[in-house]
C-alpha cells in the first residue's frame, strides 16, 4: 500500500472519529437540555402543588372558622327573633302569625278560617288567600272584612278588603242565613316586603 493510500485511510478514520465525537456531543447536549426542561417542569409542579396545598389549607381553616362563627351566630339570631316576636305580641296582641298553605282558624264572628299561599317565581311573588265565612245568625249579612298584613316588627305593609269595592262603597255580596261562603283574593305588596303577621278586622259583626 502506498503512502498516499495510507494517508487517505488515516484521514477517513480521523474524519469518522470526529463525526462520532460530534454526534456524541450533540446527544449529550440534547440529553442535558431534556434533563434541564424536565427539572424545570418538576420544579414548576412542585411549586404549584405547594401553593395549592397552602391555599387548600387556608380555605379549610377559613371554612372551619366560618362554621364556628355560624354555630355561634344562629343561637343569637334565634334569640333576637324570639325577642322581636315577643315585643310584637306584647305591642299588638291581636296579630296572628302568617303561615302558608295551612288552614288558620279565626273563629271571629262569621269568619271561620283563612288559608294563605304564595304564587309567582323569583322576585315576582304575590300573596293569595282564601277566607271562609259562615252565617249562623238569623238574618242575611253583607260581609265587610279587612285583612291587614304586618312585617316582622309589626308595621302594617298591606291591606285586603272583602265586601268593599275599589271606590270604598259596600258591594252587594250577601251571605244568607246558614250559608257557608268562601272569598279569594290576591294581596299586592312591594317587592322587598315580606309579611310575617296578619289580623282580621270585621266591620259589620253579625
Amino acid at each position: 500500500m502506498s503512502n498516499g493510500e495510507l494517508s487517505h485511510l488515516h484521514h477517513e478514520h480521523r474524519s469518522s472519529h470526529g463525526r462520532h465525537r460530534s454526534s456524541k456531543r450533540k446527544l449529550i447536549a440534547f440529553l442535558a437540555l431534556a434533563l434541564a426542561v424536565e427539572s424545570l417542569l418538576l420544579l414548576f409542579f412542585i411549586v404549584n402543588m405547594s401553593i395549592l396545598k397552602k391555599e387548600n389549607s387556608e380555605l379549610t381553616m377559613l371554612e372551619k372558622k366560618q362554621t364556628l362563627e355560624l354555630r355561634q351566630t344562629v343561637p343569637e339570631l334565634e334569640k333576637l327573633r324570639k325577642e322581636v316576636e315577643d315585643l310584637v305580641a306584647s305591642r299588638l296582641p291581636h296579630l296572628s302569625k302568617l303561615e302558608f298553605d295551612r288552614v288558620v282558624s279565626v273563629d271571629k264572628d262569621y269568619v271561620k278560617n283563612v288559608v294563605f299561599s304564595v304564587a309567582g317565581k323569583g322576585g315576582e311573588k304575590r300573596y293569595e288567600y282564601k277566607l271562609v265565612a259562615h252565617n249562623n245568625g238569623l238574618t242575611a249579612i253583607h260581609p265587610q272584612v279587612d285583612i291587614l298584613f304586618f312585617d316582622r316588627v309589626g308595621i302594617q305593609v298591606g291591606l285586603s278588603q272583602i265586601g268593599v269595592g275599589k271606590d270604598g262603597t259596600p258591594t252587594l255580596d250577601v251571605i244568607e242565613r246558614g250559608e257557608i261562603r268562601s272569598f279569594s283574593s290576591t294581596v299586592e305588596l312591594g317587592d322587598d316586603v315580606k309579611p310575617e303577621y296578619f289580623m282580621v278586622r270585621i266591620k259589620n259583626p253579625n
